[in-house]
């Protein structure tokens, strides 16, 4: 098949059970900002195809389905501030975008216990710089530290987070809504297996399946997983990273009133977040059962385990999220890759092969949306 995609020519007719299918533009995967791309290229009347190796649409913001609940968040998702990017998703995409609500930074005093502080408190953020930002030797360095420390205390204000307080599954509705409208065409469980650059004739030629599909170009992210890569100018290969992000799920039936919703940990060997994400969920609507959903950020090196959901569980009563009476009722591993190409890996892309590249930054969300909002508006 590598060899039919090097000898291509687009007047040729259909060899055997292939078939020879030409658009525009191909999109690998359904992220919101790729979808966003795509609804933009229709606009400007380009013949789209977006390609997802996924059975559901959403990408990383896709949410899943655990004891029956819907609409679970899939993993810890929220974003940094980016003035254009909130204005484009509250006017234009009809997102109600909010700062984080009860989001707290715990603290694990000398072994002896948990406090916490709101997340962007002058006295957490004095605490996480004095005694968490780095390891320091020497009376002078420390000192140093400790006026630098509360010099940037108080002349910043801390990084506010934002998330839409309906949750990713209005979000994704709302997109893909817009696909719809712009009639995007969609082949879900479809991988491409090769690519070919044909510089001569200004033509992305991809193997998809048993079809082979021949585009003007190609649009992709840093999260794209990226198939063998030939061109008329010889093959390119790019080292793939791999980034792990484990999350796990724990559902539990717990009568306490959530006060923190978005908790930091500070220091701990097992999490770097957890969030309450039983709001987003269909729990919303009805939760007579006093069910809770907790999704975590664990390290890297966490794996998975018999005794990480009792862990975790207990930690979760540790720093009070939980009463000590909950009971556990269900609980899910994922083993999460974030983006595998990072900013040299598409820059060479777009080197190599110049207009048959569409790059799209988004490895940040909001910062990704912020970058193309004012093109998707015109």
């Amino acid at each position: 098949m590598k060899e039919e995609l090097n000898e291509l020519s687009i007047e040729q007719v259909p060899i055997g059970n292939t078939s020879i299918l030409e658009y525009d533009c191909i999109c690998i995967g359904t992220s919101m900002i790729i979808s966003l791309e795509a609804c933009y290229q229709v606009s400007k009347g380009c013949r789209v195809l977006m390609v997802d190796k996924e059975k559901t649409f959403g990408g990383a913001w896709k949410t899943i389905t655990i004891d029956g609940i819907k609409n679970v968040e899939n993993a810890i998702h929220y974003f940094l501030p980016d003035e254009r990017a909130i204005e484009f998703m509250d006017q234009t995409l009809g997102f109600p975008v909010e700062v984080s609500k009860g989001k707290y930074r715990y603290f694990n005093i000398f072994n002896l216990g948990y406090i916490k502080f709101s997340y962007n408190s002058w006295i957490s953020r004095l605490i996480h710089k004095l005694f968490y930002s780095g390891s320091i030797d020497g009376f002078i360095p420390l000192v140093r530290h400790i006026f630098r420390s509360i010099i940037l205390v108080y002349s910043g204000r801390g990084s506010r987070s934002y998330y839409v307080s309906s949750g990713s599954a209005k979000m994704l509705e709302k997109i893909k809504d817009r696909l719809d409208k712009h009639q995007v065409e969609i082949w879900y469980q479809s991988e491409i297996n090769n690519v070919y650059f044909d510089l001569g004739e200004k033509k992305v030629k991809c193997q998809i399946g048993d079809k082979i599909v021949v585009a003007r170009s190609i649009i992709l992210g840093h999260g794209a997983r990226l198939p063998e890569i030939d061109s008329s100018n010889g093959e390119l290969k790019l080292q793939e990273k791999i980034h792990p992000r484990p999350a796990f799920h724990l559902v539990v039936e717990d009568k306490k009133r959530p006060r923190s919703l978005e908790v930091v940990m500070t220091s701990d060997s097992l999490i770097k977040y957890v969030h309450d994400v039983t709001r987003f969920s269909s729990l919303r609507d009805s939760n007579r059962f006093n069910k809770k959903i907790f999704v975590f950020a664990l390290h890297p090196n966490i794996l998975d385990d018999d005794g990480l959901c009792d862990k975790l569980f207990n930690k979760l009563i540790d720093i009070k999220l939980i009463n000590a009476d909950a009971q556990v009722i269900t609980s899910l591993y994922s083993d999460i890759i974030l983006p595998t190409n990072d900013d040299e890996d598409l820059n060479i892309l777009k080197d190599s092969f110049g207009d048959l590249v569409n790059i799209l930054r988004t490895e940040n969300f909001a910062r990704g949306i912020g970058y193309y909002a004012e093109r998707w508006n015109s």
